[in-house]
């Protein structure tokens, strides 16, 4: 599989963004690159395919994929495409405003992480007239990532900044019933990851997601891949299995730190999952080292 590589496309070493306006992009293989990518639709239609599967792309669309995520294009038909090259540890860090606006978070974090969970249907498809207001700032950034004049690292930095808001905001506005379930299932997620050491009840979830109870159990499992309970499982797991690497704490303390509090349940749980008991799993760890 194909590579893209920083030093390949991004014409301005010292900027950390690079635009490529590709009016005819054709069909393309599964490729992966070393930087992120945030792409905007627009013209024509195409398949997007990943490693997972294949989903349907128009003017308008807009979606991030990150580093050495493979993706490609198939059945181009009059296909135009801006994709925004970044490299997020050399750009500032977005304020705690910016990561807190729930557009934000749905482009750059729940979609492309549930994207074949739920096959790209919350997604961000901007409306025409919106599409040229994003297209203008675009022109904007491409010419100023072509150049280096002076200021250009901060110009470039607060363009894409301001790219990110008008996106950000975007979504809330024109946010699908699917991308509206993202965002509300997404609440009961954050509630799981923070708090998955207590007792974590369907209907506090539901309440979170502002969901009947099973409207809410419908609409994790499309958008996660798995039921509530086995996505709570698997969070507590991945914590034992981070606790097991302490050679100072034992089993029973790393099941109840983890939110086990029956052992025997949690040495089944562990077994099945990971296919050794906790205390053999945790001695070829060692030996792995």
């Amino acid at each position: 599989m194909q590579r893209l590589c920083v030093s390949d496309y991004f014409p301005v070493k010292e900027l950390p963004v690079a635009v490529w306006a590709m009016p005819r992009q054709e069909a393309m293989p599964l490729h992966r690159h070393e930087f992120a990518e945030l792409m905007i639709v627009t013209a024509g239609a195409a398949a997007h395919v990943t490693a997972q599967g294949r989903y349907l792309i128009a003017a308008g669309d807009v979606f991030f994929v990150p580093p050495e995520q493979p993706h490609g294009f198939a059945d181009a038909r009059g296909l135009g495409l801006v994709n925004v090259l970044f490299l997020p540890p050399r750009l500032p860090e977005p304020s705690a405003e910016l990561k807190g606006m729930p557009g934000y978070q749905a482009l750059f974090e729940l979609e492309p992480r549930y994207r074949d969970a739920q096959g790209f249907v919350g997604h961000l498809r901007l409306p025409p007239e919106e599409l040229e207001r994003v297209t203008a700032l675009l022109r904007e950034l491409e010419a100023e990532a072509r150049a280096y004049a002076p200021g250009g690292e901060a110009l470039v930095a607060a363009l894409f900044a301001q790219l990110a808001v008008r996106l950000a905001r975007s979504y809330g506005r024109h946010a699908s019933p699917a991308g509206r379930r993202l965002l509300a299932v997404q609440a009961a997620v954050r509630h799981i990851e923070a708090n998955h050491a207590e007792a974590i009840a369907l209907e506090e979830l539901a309440d979170l997601a502002g969901m009947s109870l099973s409207t809410f159990k419908r609409a994790f499992k499309a958008v996660t891949g798995v039921p509530p309970i086995d996505y709570l499982l698997q969070v507590r797991l991945a914590r034992a299995c981070h606790l097991l690497r302490d050679a100072n704490r034992s089993v029973t303390e790393a099941a109840l730190s983890a939110g086990f509090n029956d052992s025997n349940y949690f040495a089944r749980q562990f077994r099945s999952r990971m296919g050794a008991t906790p205390s053999v799993w945790r001695a070829a760890q060692r030996v792995a080292r």
